[in-house]
C-alpha cells in the first residue's frame, strides 16, 4: 500500500525487525528530548537532565586537567582533549604508588645513596673504624669507657694529679723547686752535708758548702707523659747542665743531653715508666754559686 502525503497512524506498532531511518532530519534547536528504550522494548524519551542523572554524571563540564609540580606553571603537564591520561614515576630513593585515587610518594631508605646527596660533606661523616682526629670537644660530659691516660694529649694536669705531683705541674711543665736539689759529696768531708738557701733579698738560692760539690735535682715524669726539654736557672755564670735517665731498682744511669743554665736543652725524650725518673746534674764552681730552679716541660707519649 502507497501513501501520498503524510500519514498518520493511531495504532501501537511493532517491528519484529530493525529499524531504519533514511534521511532523518538534524534538529534546529534543544528539543531536549533523547530517544531511550525501556524495559519492555518500548521506544520512550528522557529529557537532558534526566539522561544527566540516569548517567551518574556531576555537574559541570572538565575541558581540560593540569598538573603543576616543583618545576613551577611554565612546564606544567597539561591535556585538554580526550582522556587525561599522567605518569607519576618514582627515581632512585623515592617510590611512588596508587591505592584508588589515592596517590602516595615515599622515600625509599634502602635506595639513597647519602654520598650522592648535595649537601654532603665527607668531612661530617667517620665510620667509627676511621675516627682518628675530630677536633676539640668544647662541651659536655663523657659517659664513655675511662679513657687511658697515654690517649688524653697533653693534658699535664690530669696525668699529674694521678701521678701525687699535681702542685709542681703547670700547663706542660713540672716545676723544679728548691727543696728538690741536694748536693753530692764532691770536695770531701764538710760539716755543709746539703745544699741550702740563702734567704736574703741580695743571693738568694741554693748554695753549694764547697767548689767542688755538685747540685742534683730528681725529677719524676708522669704516667703516660715524656720529658722533652729541661731549663735550670742561676745567676748568670751559665753553669753546666746534664740530664741522666736513672731508675729506682738500678744504679745505671743514661746520659740524655747536657746545655748551660739559662738555656733551654733539647734533651733526648724519655717516656715516663713504672720505675724511671730524672736525674739532673748541675756543676757549680764556687760558694757564690746561685741556682734557683727550673722546669721539665712534657708532652703525651
Amino acid at each position: 500500500m502507497k501513501w501520498i502525503g503524510q500519514y498518520i497512524w493511531d495504532l501501537i506498532s511493532r517491528f519484529r525487525s530493525d529499524v531504519y531511518l533514511d534521511n532523518p532530519t538534524a534538529g534546529g534547536s534543544d528539543p531536549d528530548k533523547f530517544l531511550g528504550i525501556d524495559s519492555n522494548n518500548k521506544i520512550i524519551y528522557r529529557t537532558g537532565a534526566e539522561v544527566f542523572s540516569d548517567i551518574g554524571a556531576a555537574a559541570g563540564d572538565i575541558t581540560g586537567v593540569t598538573i603543576t609540580t616543583d618545576s613551577g606553571g611554565g612546564s606544567a603537564a597539561t591535556d585538554t582533549s580526550g582522556s587525561a591520561d599522567f605518569s607519576i614515576l618514582g627515581s632512585n630513593g623515592v617510590g611512588v604508588t596508587n591505592s584508588g585515587t589515592t596517590i602516595r610518594v615515599d622515600a625509599v631508605p634502602g635506595e639513597i645513596d647519602h654520598d650522592s646527596l648535595s649537601n654532603f660533606a665527607a668531612d661530617e661523616h667517620f665510620t667509627q673504624a676511621n675516627i682518628t682526629t675530630v677536633g676539640t670537644i668544647g662541651t659536655g660530659a663523657w659517659e664513655g669507657t675511662a679513657i687511658a691516660t697515654a690517649y688524653i694529649a697533653d693534658d699535664a694536669v690530669t696525668f699529674a694529679k694521678a701521678s701525687g705531683v699535681s702542685p709542681k705541674v703547670f700547663g706542660s711543665t713540672i716545676k723544679i723547686l728548691p727543696s728538690d736539689f741536694m748536693s753530692n759529696d764532691d770536695g770531701g768531708a764538710t760539716k755543709f752535708g746539703i745544699g741550702f738557701v740563702e734567704t736574703d733579698s741580695t743571693s738568694f738560692g741554693m748554695k753549694i758548702p764547697n767548689a767542688n760539690t755538685e747540685l742534683l735535682a730528681f725529677v719524676s715524669i708522669p704516667e703516660g707523659m715524656k720529658a722533652t726539654h729541661v731549663d735550670i736557672f742561676d745567676d748568670g755564670d751559665d753553669r753546666v747542665v746534664e740530664v741522666f735517665e736513672a731508675n729506682v731498682n738500678s744504679r745505671t744511669i743514661t746520659s740524655k743531653g747536657s746545655g748551660n743554665c739559662n738555656t733551654t736543652l733539647d734533651m733526648t725524650d724519655v717516656n715516663a715508666t713504672a720505675t724511671n725518673y730524672l736525674l739532673i746534674l748541675i756543676t757549680t764552681t764556687a760558694t757564690s754559686d746561685r741556682t734557683y730552679g727550673g722546669y721539665v716541660t712534657i708532652a703525651a707519649q
